[in-house]
């Protein structure tokens, strides 16, 4: 005979699944950085809300000395915005960039993008790391 669990242990069981987070996701792109500003990633849903944690950006394949800007868009009533905007240089600052290091919520796609004031970083990867929770 099996056991029999009721309802509050079964909302139980999925809060506590939820806590859990999702799967960490990771990648990586190769794109022409310095010829204009380029989509790194895409975080997150239309109308679906999620706690950000961490999101790291790792610019050590790039060139020494130049500058990598990281910027992050969402939707504000409806129309994209620029969220955040901060300027990284390699061989300076850490290989691996906290752009994220802390909860915050989302509640639309998050797009984080790239350039660099290097040509030569045109077809250089850029990799990433990002923990998300749903709501």
């Amino acid at each position: 005979m099996g056991k029999h669990y009721g309802l509050a242990h079964q909302v139980i069981l999925a809060i506590l699944n939820k806590l859990a987070g999702e799967p960490i996701i990771e990648g990586s792109a190769t794109k022409d950085w310095n010829a204009s500003e380029q989509g790194l990633v895409s975080l997150g849903a239309a109308s679906t809300r999620k706690k950000l944690h961490s999101l790291i950006v790792d610019i050590g394949a790039l060139t020494n000395t130049a500058t990598i800007t990281i910027r992050l868009y969402m939707k504000v009533n409806g129309t994209e915005k620029k969220l955040y905007e901060q300027g990284f240089t390699v061989g300076t600052d850490p290989d691996s960039c906290w752009v994220v290091n802390g909860t915050i919520g989302i509640h639309d796609v998050l797009r984080v993008t790239c350039q660099s004031d290097n040509a030569a970083d045109d077809g250089k990867a850029i990799a990433y790391t990002t923990m998300l929770e749903a709501m």
